[in-house]
C-alpha cells in the first residue's frame, strides 16, 4: 500500500488536519467512477445538480476525500516507512459504508452507531482550490467533542471595515484597528475564519450571533509545525495558538477555558481555523492528501 497518511493520525485525542487540493483537473475518469460507487443515491443526486462540470467534479472530490480519509483513520490501514497493520480487518469500514446524519442547521456527523464504533468526530470546510478535513479519534467513554473548522481564501476585494461593525464585537474591532493599517486585512480574515470555525463547532449556523462570542489575541503564540506533505518534506506551517475564546453577554464576558482554538496559514492565499472543546490540551498533526493514492489505497 502506498503512503497516504502518517500513522500519527491514529493517535487517540490527536487533532489531524487533512489538506485536500480541489483542482478538478486532478480528477481522472477512473477516480471519478470509483468515488461515484462510494456514494449513496442522495449524494449522487446532489452532485448531479451542479451545472458546471468543474463543480460536479469538486462535489465528487469533496465526498471522496471525506469518505476515504474516514476509512483510513478508522481502519488503521495507514502505511508509512514501517508497516501499520489493522488488527481486525473484519471491522473495517469501507468508504461506501459511511452514513451521516445532520443537525438542525446542517452540521454533518456520523450516525450514532459509527460514532460509537470508531470514536471519530470530524468537520469539513472548503473554499476555492482547497478542502480541509479535521478528525479527532477518541477512546470509548470520552466526552463528545464539538469540532469546527474553516478554510478561507484571502481576498483583496473585500471591503472589511463595514463588516467590523456588523459582525465583530467592539473589543475585536478595537484590537484590529489598533494594528498597523497594513495588518488590518490579515487580522480580519484570521477573525473571520475563527468565527466560522466556532459557529460550525456549535452547529447553530447564523442563529448564533457573531457578536455573542469573541477572540482575544493578547496571549497568542506562534508554533512551527512540520507538515506531512508529500513532496514537500521541508514544508512548515505556522500555527497560532493560545487564543482566548470568550462568551459575550452584554457587558459580561466569560472565558471558555475548556476550548482550544487555533489558526494558521496554508499558504499566502489560504488561512484556516479550528475550534474544539472541551479539551485539556490539543496536539495537532497535518497532512496533504493525494487523491489518486487515497482512492487506490482505500480499495
Amino acid at each position: 500500500m502506498s503512503p497516504v497518511i502518517s500513522p500519527k493520525a491514529l493517535s487517540l485525542g490527536k487533532l489531524s488536519l487533512f489538506f485536500c487540493p480541489l483542482e478538478h483537473e486532478l480528477l481522472t475518469f477512473e477516480q471519478a467512477d470509483s468515488i461515484r460507487r462510494w456514494l449513496p443515491e442522495d449524494e449522487l443526486t446532489k452532485v448531479s445538480r451542479y451545472i458546471q462540470l468543474s463543480d460536479r467534479d469538486k462535489g465528487l472530490m469533496v465526498r471522496g476525500y471525506l469518505r476515504g480519509i474516514l476509512s483510513q483513520v478508522a481502519n488503521g490501514s495507514i502505511a508509512s516507512n514501517s508497516h501499520v497493520h489493522c488488527e481486525n480487518q473484519s471491522e473495517d469500514i469501507s468508504p461506501w459504508e459511511w452514513r451521516f446524519e445532520y443537525g438542525t442547521k446542517g452540521k454533518p456527523r456520523l450516525i450514532d452507531e459509527q460514532r460509537a464504533k470508531t470514536g471519530i468526530e470530524f468537520n469539513i470546510s472548503h473554499s476555492g482550490g482547497w478542502m480541509l478535513v479535521a478528525v479527532i479519534k477518541q477512546a470509548q467513554g470520552e466526552p463528545v467533542l464539538e469540532l469546527g473548522v474553516d478554510i478561507e481564501r484571502y481576498r483583496q476585494s473585500t471591503n472589511i471595515y463595514p463588516i467590523l461593525n456588523n459582525y465583530f464585537t467592539q473589543n475585536e474591532s478595537d484590537a484590529l484597528l489598533s494594528l498597523p493599517e497594513d495588518k488590518h486585512r490579515d487580522r480580519f480574515f484570521d477573525l473571520w475564519a475563527l468565527k466560522e470555525s466556532y459557529i460550525k463547532a456549535k452547529g447553530l449556523g447564523l442563529a448564533l450571533s457573531l457578536k455573542s462570542f469573541s477572540f482575544d489575541f493578547t496571549k497568542m503564540k506562534a508554533k512551527e509545525l512540520a507538515a506531512n506533505i508529500e513532496g514537500e518534506s521541508a514544508k512548515i506551517l505556522n500555527l497560532f495558538e493560545g487564543i482566548g475564546l470568550n462568551l459575550q453577554r452584554g457587558e459580561s464576558i466569560k472565558s471558555l477555558d475548556s476550548w482550544s482554538v487555533l489558526f494558521g496559514n496554508l499558504n499566502q492565499d489560504y488561512r484556516f481555523a479550528v475550534s474544539v472543546g472541551p479539551v485539556d490540551s490539543l496536539s495537532v498533526v497535518t497532512h496533504r492528501i493525494n487523491l489518486a493514492k487515497l482512492v487506490s489505497s482505500t480499495f
